[in-house]
């Protein structure tokens, strides 16, 4: 729980910050978009400190020496026949970007000031060309914002914006499907958690499977980069990913302790505090703007890697340890252990892709490997939920028939002490008892049986429970006994009720039963002057109930 609190805490502030950052800062620049429908990377020339070259098609990468001013220039002359509608589209992760038309400045891509931050985000630039560039030369400016040994060159289209943005989504539709999959997953495990987890006894995992989704979820579609091509804010959105895989430290970490049932782990513990430090020491640093996400990101991979690590060898350790046991119980655990090594062994490569650009999505594996092990674990854990539903049903019942009268179905005596003493003496003042009596239930089981005896009972209990039962808790502590406690009686209403039940209990008299079923009752309110406790409260209604029993045997004599 303390846990869950925190990561709740980290989360709020994430979401905060998404809101204020929405709200105040501006878009600037020209907007974003994609690959267009014709390439445009041919014959370029490309101008660093030392060297300009002449490339029949651009290169992935340009090195750049040591020392030297991590910045390419790319040129190249326009055609004659330019259509006015159509662009030059480029992706870039952290450069910045400026475009020139024989030496005037036409496009620019930075961050502002007051964003507090060296990069831009991850950024489609679109560029418009204008029919007076026709045969003119177009620069543009490609700088990073951080060192990396090389300018990575990005792969530039030519043509019309709107075939820009249908391109880019088709291309990305899958794992845009994907990550909104797996949010409405993550989302209806923590809503179910929250509203019925602990009533219907679910799998104390699936709220940290939950959080960990709905992290991943947004992590996942945030990398596809159709959020920041649909609502521009690429630093906001490059910001929003950057936290979410933060998140996932601690979920994941949880999880694995539910999983493992090893909750009292020091290490495991320390993992978890590592992970909301890590959040909160790298939101203070981009916040104040004295370290960008980018530059920090290297501990939570570090973190993330520590922990994946620790969970192949906890897991495998486990398989070995347990194995008879586990494959005799035939539990699951193995495909716990087991899910979590491949989705470990995923981000792992995801990670690695993230610095050495192997493949271009870098959530390729990670986000495929959680889907699946997702929904394996979700089934799974509702299995595993539904037995525990039904040992708890079955409890239920079982706690609800020792607390209940088999015959009139009223709470037994055993339960009304249980009761009386859960009332706090600083309450005492509000409440008042009332005692019941069958009277001649003896003579009821001697002239006419048990059976008539019994019925007697569950006629006379039924009544009171009729009569007297909205105004409090009704139990039977004897054969012929009941009680109520109620903190809503005052003496005029029990003494008209007390008369409507004589009335009541009278109609039901057949010739063979008259003058024998009657109940008898007696009243009183807690009066701190006479009571000590509810007990002598209670003494003093059964007082006044055998007074009243004497009475009606007196008027029947």
């Amino acid at each position: 729980m303390k846990f869950l609190k925190l990561h709740l805490a980290e989360a709020a502030v994430a979401v905060l910050f998404v809101i204020v950052a929405a709200f105040f800062f501006q878009k600037h620049g020209e907007g974003t978009a994609d690959d267009g429908n014709i390439t445009y990377n041919e014959n370029w020339f490309c101008i660093t400190d030392d060297e300009i070259k002449m490339y029949p098609k651009l290169p992935e990468r340009i090195q750049i020496p040591d020392g030297h001013k991590e910045e390419v220039i790319l040129s190249k002359q326009l055609e004659q026949n330019i259509v006015s509608v159509n662009s030059v589209g480029f992706y870039t992760s952290h450069q910045e970007v400026t475009a020139f038309v024989d030496g005037k400045r036409i496009y620019e891509k930075k961050a502002a000031v007051y964003e507090k931050s060296k990069t831009p985000g991850n950024c489609w630039n679109f560029i418009q060309i204008l029919e007076e560039y026709e045969g003119k030369v177009l620069e543009i400016h490609l700088k990073n914002c951080y060192d990396y040994g090389n300018v990575k060159i990005p792969e530039i289209f030519y043509g019309p914006q709107s075939t820009v943005v249908v391109q880019q989504l088709n291309a990305k539709v899958l794992p845009l499907l994907v990550g909104i999959s797996m949010l409405i997953v993550g989302l209806m495990l923590v809503i179910s958690w929250c509203t019925i987890g602990k009533k219907m006894h679910f799998h104390e995992g699936i709220q940290w499977l939950g959080l960990f989704t709905i992290h991943f979820a947004v992590w996942s579609t945030m990398e596809t980069q159709v959020p920041a091509l649909m609502v521009g804010r690429e630093l906001l959105c490059s910001r929003i990913t950057f936290m979410s895989l933060q998140l996932m430290i601690l979920p994941i970490v949880c999880f694995i302790r539910v999983v493992y049932q090893v909750k009292g782990s020091k290490v495991w513990q320390l993992f978890a505090w590592l992970g909301i430090l890590d959040f909160m020491v790298t939101f203070v640093l981009q916040f104040f703007g004295w370290a960008d996400y980018r530059e920090t990101i290297w501990m939570t991979h570090l973190l993330g890697t520590a922990v994946i690590l620790a969970a192949l060898i906890h897991g495998c350790k486990i398989l070995i340890e347990r194995r008879k046991q586990i494959f005799r119980s035939k539990r699951k655990v193995w495909m716990n252990i087991g899910g979590i090594c491949v989705v470990g062994a995923c981000m792992l490569m995801d990670a690695l892709n993230y610095y050495y650009r192997f493949y271009e999505d870098v959530a390729a594996f990670s986000r495929i490997g959680c889907l699946i092990f997702i929904l394996i674990l979700t089934v799974e854990f509702l299995e595993d939920s539904m037995d525990l539903i039904e040992v708890g049903r079955q409890a239920e019942t079982i706690k609800e028939e020792a607390e209940m009268d088999g015959l009139t179905m009223l709470k037994n005596r055993r339960t009304f002490e249980m009761d009386l003493h859960r009332i706090p003496e600083e309450k005492y003042g509000k409440y008042a008892i009332v005692m019941f009596d069958l009277n001649n239930l003896k003579k009821m089981n001697d002239v006419h049986g048990h059976g008539m005896g019994d019925y007697y009972i569950i006629a006379g209990s039924e009544i009171i429970q009729d009569v007297f039962g909205a105004f409090g808790e009704i139990y039977r502590i004897g054969g012929d006994e009941f009680c109520l406690i109620s903190e809503r009686m005052s003496q005029q209403i029990y003494e008209e009720k007390a008369k409507y039940m004589c009335e009541w209990m009278n109609s039901l008299e057949g010739i063979q039963l008259k003058e024998l079923m009657q109940i008898a009752s007696g009243f009183a309110i807690f009066d701190k002057n006479e009571d000590g406790n509810l007990q002598d409260t209670m003494s003093r209604a059964d007082k006044q109930m055998y007074q009243c029993k004497k009475r009606q045997k007196e008027q029947m004599a």
